[in-house]
């Protein structure tokens, strides 16, 4: 939920400043506002060293080696950035080296001092050069040159000539060292590479070290720098300073103050503060909050979203995947890292939470749709009793034998067989196909795909009514669209020709549901046009647009069923293949076809699930832009 703030000075004389900003750090519930001053100052060089420092060998692998002797924190982060960064240039002489080497070992080992001295004795001019083998052919035989190499597709000459050559077509070579010093070159700084990497390896050991000295030296930071951005009066013998405090924690403020010359009063917000917003969640609430902070944080004119934000992700992302298979090795995965890590950062623990919560949704929805790894069941399997989805295809193939309309003529005329069929169940099962010398359930899995789709939208029209219900006080035109949004529901399918739950489930009759969507619809539009104009005048003909942006929102949640629908046709394929490759390649194929299959499916439910939160939800019942609350405390 969010806190309510409020807003203090704190008068108080000058020799308590530091024990009240200490006291202050410790119970970690005001933030300082500075006169002008931003809140967060760049931590100095100090900092920085350490924050670098610790960077680096977090990379490095955990040495057997253990901590020996005591060192300056300082010197040794220096000490290892100074290192690092020497590695990093070796790393480029290296590289360097290497291709200089690659340049010049065609033509082989000799000594740069011979060269120069023959030079002088004989007056000739000793060149090197190159070309590409297919220009070579262009070029006619010259005198005095040498062919030395040939590598790759390049040729390597050589000339002694009394001037100097240049030839069309031809590259001179140009080097200062030898092979053979560049060789040695290249083997030394290999061994210094080593130096430097072995030497970070064993500094790995003082990582802890720096990370309790880090903790130390950013406290110490925040404390000089939230202490000195105070007002000064009466010449210096007072300070003053503002500062927000939760309403929660106005309980603690007094006591905080006992036996110091301060003294603490609320004063007015006013239009130019920027009032910090302070969450404060407990159980699948934490883990929705930290969903919340991935995007924005909520003004404090928002109701907060965390558990909204929460319940949804996780209905979303197993209606993604779809399938109960995959959701037990998510649950399987997330309960042997909770117990195989159990004293893991608070963080990571609600990682691991809403991992074994998505683990156990993913199973739920799976089973409702019955998919387990892809495999395909037949209308007789005793899974399908736990199936909503098979559920509701028989209480639709029922609606549909019973009344013999367009949708029960067009499959008798695909088969013929259906004709006099008079149960749900005969239809459902007569509707089969023969596909590479197996039965496919062409009727069912119809079904089953269109009440997906439908599903799919019905969690867009609860989610988006759930938004303009909970931004009502804000927008009493919410009222009304919940009304349309209803009312389409069941009125459109009149449009599309097309058949809802409610009315095959029995709840309301097809000519009933056209009659009440089509109220229901024009009747929430007026009452949503009303209530604007009352609540904004005319600005609130801007309503006008409003039905084309529900539209938009409400059909971007048909992704669900694109992408559960995706999932399960890709785990059916990657069954299929191994089954037609024999049990070790086929098992090989199924194996890696599933791994890619969770993958996607990983980052598709992620993605697409916070993002059916973040914009279609976000867009009818948050404001963001708000500034996160950040007292003054001590890191751990």
């Amino acid at each position: 939920m969010i806190i309510d703030m409020k807003k203090y000075i704190f008068l108080g004389v000058q020799e308590d400043l530091e024990q009240f900003f200490k006291r202050a750090q410790e119970k970690g519930f005001i933030e300082f506002i500075s006169d002008g001053a931003p809140k967060a100052a760049s931590f100095p060089d100090s900092v920085n060293n350490l924050i670098h420092a610790i960077q680096i060998l977090k990379k490095e692998a955990a040495p057997q080696a253990k901590v020996t002797k005591d060192l300056n924190p300082q010197k040794l982060a220096s000490s290892i950035v100074e290192i690092k960064k020497w590695h990093d240039e070796l790393l480029e002489t290296e590289r360097m080296l290497q291709a200089e080497i690659a340049r010049v070992s065609p033509l082989g080992h000799f000594s740069l001092e011979e060269i120069r001295e023959i030079e002088q004795e004989t007056g000739h001019h000793i060149q090197f050069f190159c070309v590409k083998s297919r220009t070579r052919k262009k070029i006619e035989e010259i005198e005095d040159f040498i062919h030395i190499a040939s590598e790759y597709d390049m040729d390597y000459f050589m000339s002694i000539s009394k001037k100097i050559e240049s030839i069309p077509h031809m590259i001179e070579m140009h080097f200062e060292k030898s092979l053979e010093s560049l060789e040695a070159e290249y083997a030394q700084t290999k061994e210094s590479i080593k130096r430097c990497e072995d030497e970070l390896k064993e500094n790995r050991a003082y990582l802890t070290f720096l990370r309790e000295h880090l903790t130390k030296a950013m406290n110490q930071h925040n404390l000089a720098f939230a202490s000195s951005h105070t007002d000064s009066c009466m010449n210096d013998t007072l300070f003053a300073v503002e500062g927000w405090v939760p309403k929660n924690r106005l309980h603690s403020l007094f006591p905080l103050l006992d036996g110091l010359g301060v003294h603490a009063e609320e004063v007015a917000v006013e239009k130019e503060d920027v009032v910090p917003t302070c969450i404060e969640n407990k159980g699948y609430g934490k883990n929705g909050e930290d969903l919340v902070h991935i995007y924005d944080t909520p003004s404090t004119e928002d109701r907060d979203p965390s558990p909204w934000v929460f319940w949804a992700f996780v209905i979303f992302f197993a209606m993604i995947i779809s399938d109960a298979g995959y959701g037990l090795l998510y649950l399987a995965t997330a309960l042997f890292l909770r117990k195989r890590f159990p004293h893991v950062k608070a963080g990571v623990k609600r990682f691991l939470r809403l991992f074994t919560m998505i683990g156990a949704f993913c199973i739920g929805w799976g089973v409702l749709s019955g998919s387990y790894f892809g495999i395909e069941l037949s209308p007789s399997n005793s899974l399908n009793r736990l199936s909503l989805m098979h559920y509701l295809a028989e209480k639709k193939a029922d609606y549909h034998v019973k009344h013999r309309d367009a949708v029960f003529k067009e499959w008798v005329d695909a088969f013929p067989v259906l004709e006099g069929t008079d149960t749900g169940k005969a239809f459902l099962d007569g509707g089969v196909k023969s596909v590479d010398g197996r039965e496919k359930y062409v009727i069912l899995d119809d079904f089953k795909d269109s009440i997906f789709m439908e599903i799919a939208l019905l969690m867009g029209i609860i989610h988006i009514c759930l938004a303009l219900i909970r931004h009502m006080r804000s927008s009493f035109a919410g009222v009304g669209w919940v009304i349309a949004i209803i009312g389409s529901y069941l009125y459109f399918p009149k449009v599309l020709g097309t058949t809802v739950l409610p009315v095959f489930l029995g709840l309301v009759s097809r000519p009933g549901s056209f009659i009440l969507g089509g109220q229901l619809f024009l009747g929430g539009i007026i009452v949503a046009l009303l209530l604007a104009l009352i609540q904004n005048r005319l600005k609130g003909l801007i309503e006008l647009t409003k039905p084309i942006e529900l539209f938009a929102d409400i059909l971007s949640y048909l992704r669900l069923y694109a992408l559960g629908l995706a999932g399960m046709i890709l785990a059916s394929t990657f069954n299929d293949m191994g089954r037609s490759m024999g049990f070790a390649a086929g098992f090989f194929v199924i194996i890696l076809g599933h791994a890619i299959n969770i993958t996607v499916g990983i980052m598709g439910g992620t993605i697409h699930g916070l993002r059916l939160n973040f914009i279609e939800w976000y867009h009818h019942c948050f404001e963001g832009g708000g500034k996160l609350f950040n007292p003054l405390r001590l890191f751990k």
